[in-house]
């Protein structure tokens, strides 16, 4: 007879391997790897690092041109400071003039009249100052003192009228014609005391500053009617030839409009304006060949003799003036010529 646990045994091994089975076969199924060799890695080497490149510096440029116009090294537009008619020109254009020498007049008509107007003024409002600062004369001494003694003598006549009644101790006084008669001696004399004082302290500190304060204004007034006046002409700065006049005579100009133009046509200068770029290649005493149309064949030398400070700018092009001095030459220039400048 079989032994009933070594069966239930048996059947539990059985039933052990089959799930193990089942749970094997029903596993999904890794994908084989590949195997693939390591890449290699290069030993490191000691090549030198590359050498920084250098900017290359901007050449600076050659052959400058530029083009420009003469100026006189030393010339002036003159105008007249208030509007006027033209009444006087003393020169015409190509003259040359010495300094001093009237250039052009307006006609000072009514200036001339404002000037004896204000002379006028201050010639009262110095004999005014004048007399207050030199104080009273003896005369008005003699005269404020006499009143005074009057007043004081009216006094001493009403006192003694004011006693013989009684005075102070009559209880009726002052209703009596002399006790009136006393008060208005005595303000007489109060008041001629005042004016003698008044006449003896001249001047006070209030009179002298009133009349120091007029002749100052009147002063004013009538230095301001010179001026204008003196305005009304012009006259020649400094040595030189004139090279423009702007209006004719008899007629009228407006304040400040040009009116005549002087130079010294002996120091000629040439005025270009050299953009950013090529000023590297300007310097100070630089010198240079310069060229005009008005003498085809005929070409000037100089030299720089300034640099601007102050570019402007146009399209977008910074441009800086650049002044250079024209050698001595006996060529006939003058300014506005147009020039072209070639730097050496």
């Amino acid at each position: 007879m079989f032994d009933s646990k070594k069966i239930f045994a048996l059947i539990a091994l059985v039933l052990v391997a089959m799930f193990a089975t089942t749970l094997i076969a029903c596993a999904p199924e890794k994908p084989a790897v590949a195997q693939t060799a390591p890449t290699p890695v290069p030993a490191p080497t000691n090549t030198p690092a590359p050498a920084p490149t250098k900017l290359a510096s901007r050449a600076v440029p050659t052959g400058i041109k530029a083009t420009g116009n003469l100026v006189a090294a030393t010339q002036a537009t003159m105008a007249f400071p208030t509007a006027g008619r033209i009444k006087e020109i003393a020169v015409k254009e190509g003259d040359a003039v010495k300094k001093g020498a009237l250039l052009i007049a307006l006609d000072t008509s009514v200036l001339d009249f404002a000037v004896a107007q204000a002379q006028a003024g201050y010639d009262t409002a110095k004999a005014s100052y004048d007399r207050v600062m030199a104080g009273p004369t003896q005369d008005e001494i003699a005269i404020a003192k006499s009143n005074l003694e009057r007043a004081k003598a009216a006094v001493d006549q009403a006192q003694a009228a004011y006693d013989r009644i009684g005075g102070v101790t009559n209880p009726f006084i002052s209703m009596t014609p002399q006790s009136l008669a006393l008060q208005q001696a005595t303000q007489t004399y109060q008041g001629a005391l005042a004016q003698f004082n008044l006449t003896v302290n001249h001047p006070t500190t209030a009179e002298r500053q009133t009349v120091e304060a007029q002749l100052a204004l009147a002063k004013a007034a009538l230095d301001l009617a010179k001026q204008n006046a003196a305005n009304a002409k012009i006259f020649a700065p400094f040595d030189g030839t004139i090279t423009w006049i702007g209006p004719r005579a008899n007629e009228s100009l407006a304040a400040n409009a040009a009116a005549i133009m002087l130079a010294d046509l002996s120091q000629m200068q040439v005025l270009v304006n050299v953009d950013e770029i090529t000023l590297s290649g300007i310097r100070l005493g630089q010198k240079a060949t310069i060229t005009l149309d008005a003498l085809a064949d005929k070409t000037l030398t100089g030299k720089v003799r300034k640099i601007g400070l102050l570019a402007t700018s146009t399209g977008n092009v910074a441009s800086v003036p650049v002044t250079l001095d024209i050698d001595a030459t006996d060529a006939v220039i003058y300014p506005g010529l147009t020039a072209t400048v070639e730097f050496q």
